[in-house]
């Protein structure tokens, strides 16, 4: 098995996330009742209408949660990484 860079795996991983959080920041602002309705449908029954809010999406709302998503899934990227790498050495796990 070919060994993974932990750096450029969570470098993909964090544009990756940064990428859909975008995405999705821009649906809720576009299409809010029809972007719920998608999300609930991934919730298996539970309906996630209650936890809307009508607060306004602001730039430094924005770039908070954008942050923070990029920063986890760097994170995520590396440590997955690493695990693969980890789990690539083992003799029974092959």
């Amino acid at each position: 098995m070919d060994k993974l860079n932990p750096w450029r795996v969570g470098s993909a991983m964090a544009v990756t996330a940064g990428t859909l959080s975008l995405v999705c920041a821009a649906a809720v602002m576009l299409f809010p009742e029809q972007t719920v309705a998608f999300v609930n449908s991934w919730t298996h029954g539970l309906d996630l209408t209650a936890l809307r809010s009508n607060k306004p999406i602001t730039l430094e709302s924005l770039g908070y949660g954008l942050f923070n998503v990029t920063l986890t899934g760097y994170l995520i990227g590396v440590l997955f990484a690493g695990c693969y790498n980890l789990v690539a050495r083992c003799p029974f796990c092959r």
